[in-house]
């Protein structure tokens, strides 16, 4: 037997990918911070800022998508 999805359970599906996108960017943020205070080379540390960018970036467009 399969189960339906409901526009509730995708609705609540894309934002939970949303909130998990987030925090991934979080933790690259995170990462960077880390990684300057602890004096790595700016290259990796600028490279780990774009990734949360990414994140984020496909955060917000999956928040706002329609499910």
């Amino acid at each position: 037997m399969r189960w339906k999805a409901t526009g509730v359970n995708k609705s609540l599906r894309t934002r939970l990918f949303a909130w998990w996108y987030f925090a991934i960017a979080a933790g690259f943020v995170l990462l960077g911070i880390n990684r300057w205070i602890l004096g790595e080379r700016i290259s990796l540390i600028i490279l780990r800022f774009v990734i949360a960018l990414g994140f984020l970036i496909l955060g917000v467009l999956t928040w706002r998508s329609k499910a």
